[in-house]
């Protein structure tokens, strides 16, 4: 796109706001010294005009500065001018210019009550230099210059308002998006930390189970020890397909709606994993009731993961039998986890960093369900409720959890 010359210049200007006052001090005494010397009562422009009209240069090449003090200036110099010679004077548009600086930098009011002194000034002088009636055009437009000099400084100023607010509102929002960023990135890792201490510490511990069954075997019955390493072995397979997995997940682009998700668990293979925790010694019963109902992927992996955290804690501290229990409502699924303990509550969630329970419970928070603990009597009882999810938006339904 082509810029017409009016822009270039209004951007050459803006560039460096020292040009601007350089034209605007060239401008302003040419113009005062031009309407003098067109005037209809052919004054005669002798020095003090441009003396006065030097002045005027100077005053407004200095007005960033101090504008206050050189429109004090300006308007003594004004009347001085006036008052002796009863002409009139280039320092008045320099009045109405240092006017108009003093003006964007006070509040409206006080602006508009600065005018209205510097108007009624004005025109005393023009009454004083045109010796005319008072209502006449000559007295009046001093008045005029005035009033559009305070509406100029309070359009700028309100432009400028809007802007420092427009600007703030832009920093606040990019401000805001970094921190969702961060908490996205915070949400994210704390995810990726709940799969990982899930996927760990089940299989670890039945690795652990195992491998010290096999020891204790060895010798005794050599059958048992094998049979033994080889369901460590599988725990140790399950590990490294779960982590390779989790591991293609987070390396797929995020803009790819195809991310392979399919062998991530979800309840669906509680069975698989019970049948593991038997072979690792620890006695499950599982019990079910109702009809098993569509879930999203996320709901069915939180239950899946949910199941696995209260089968290896109760592993870890419980005395090696478990009562499971998954109930199919109409509303969603509930998840019992019941196990007999050698030591009260609090000491239980001592032996390990407790990060099993806060994962549970965030799980399923983040999928509007609920995870409860209770330990009464010896017993220590992980009661969870996910809600049902919505079909997927394809139409197409997959009846998970039938076992």
């Amino acid at each position: 796109m082509i810029e017409s010359p009016g822009t270039r210049l209004i951007t050459w200007l803006r560039a460096d706001l020292r040009r601007f006052d350089l034209v605007v001090a060239v401008l302003v005494p040419a113009v005062a010294m031009g309407l003098l010397y067109l005037s209809p009562d052919r004054f005669d422009i002798g020095w003090p005009e441009w003396a006065a009209g030097v002045g005027a240069f100077v005053l407004l090449l200095l007005r960033r500065l101090a504008p206050v003090p050189l429109l004090v200036i300006a308007l003594v110099a004004a009347a001085v001018h006036v008052g002796i010679l009863q002409r009139p004077t280039p320092m008045i548009f320099a009045v109405v210019v240092l006017l108009a600086t003093v003006c964007v930098r006070m509040e409206r009011w006080p602006a508009i009550g600065l005018g209205s002194a510097i108007a009624v000034s004005l025109y005393v002088l023009g009454l004083t230099s045109n010796d005319v009636e008072l209502g006449d055009a000559r007295a009046v437009i001093g008045v005029a210059w005035t009033a559009g000099a305070v509406g100029v400084a309070d359009a700028v100023r309100s432009w400028r308002s809007y802007r420092a607010s427009a600007e703030a509102e832009l920093r606040s929002a990019v401000l805001a998006s970094e921190a969702q960023a961060r908490q996205q990135v915070s949400e994210e890792r704390l995810a990726i930390a709940r799969e990982l201490h899930d996927l760990l510490a089940h299989n670890l511990s039945v690795m652990n189970v195992q491998n010290g069954a096999a020891l204790h075997l060895l010798r005794s019955d050599p059958d048992k020890a094998e049979e033994s390493l080889k369901a460590a072995r599988e725990a140790g397979r399950s590990v490294l397909d779960e982590l390779r997995e989790l591991l293609s997940v987070l390396r797929h682009d995020d803009g790819v709606d195809d991310a392979p998700t399919a062998s991530l668990p979800t309840v669906d293979d509680v069975g698989r994993l019970v049948e593991t925790m038997r072979s690792a010694g620890l006695n499950v019963t599982w019990s079910r009731s109702g009809s098993a109902r569509a879930l999203a992927p996320a709901v069915s992996l939180a239950a899946y993961r949910i199941v696995q955290e209260s089968l290896t804690n109760a592993a870890r501290h419980g005395t090696g039998h478990v009562d499971l229990s998954t109930d199919w409502r109409e509303d969603g699924l509930s998840i019992a986890v019941v196990n007999p303990v050698a030591v009260d509550a609090a000491d239980r969630e001592d032996t390990g960093s407790g990060l099993g329970l806060v994962g549970m419970r965030e799980r399923a928070s983040v999928n509007g369900g609920r995870v409860d603990t209770t330990s009464d009597s010896g017993r220590f009882t992980v009661q969870a409720w996910l809600p049902l999810a919505a079909a997927p938006a394809d139409g197409s339904t997959t009846v998970v959890g039938a076992q």
